[in-house]
């Protein structure tokens, strides 16, 4: 499944860099047409949408290394079997949803505390 998925994607990534290839090329051609500062949100978008699926890709390369060397299944935080569930949602899954949802739960408290230590919190500039 993880190598089916990451030929899609791969071709999906191929395709879409030859298009915003082509496009750029056009795109250039027509620029002196039109102020160069403009913003494509459709380039952007593009562009996002590359990043996102070679980050997958990476993820996927990551999760293949691990089926290789016999981790794969396994969380990375708890070393117990990540749910067969979460692996058919998200195969290249690191973590088992517990560790998961522990994580994102201390990184959504970070960053207030971050900030409260950035200005002097600590000093009782701000409140706790």
């Amino acid at each position: 499944m993880l190598e089916a998925r990451r030929r899609d994607l791969a071709n999906d990534l191929s395709s879409k860099m030859r298009d915003v290839r082509t496009q750029t090329a056009a795109e250039r051609a027509s620029r002196d047409e039109r102020d160069s500062s403009e913003s494509d949100p459709q380039a952007d978008i593009d562009l996002a949408v590359m990043q996102m699926k070679s980050e997958t890709l990476a993820r996927i390369d990551a999760a293949l290394r691990r089926l290789a060397n016999k981790t794969y299944g396994n969380c990375a935080e708890c070393v117990e079997p990540i749910s067969e569930e979460r692996l058919r949602a998200l195969p290249f899954a690191v973590c088992c949803t517990a560790c998961e949802q522990a994580r994102e739960a201390r990184k959504e408290r970070r960053p207030s505390s971050e900030l409260r230590s950035a200005f002097g919190a600590h000093h009782g500039d701000l409140p706790a």
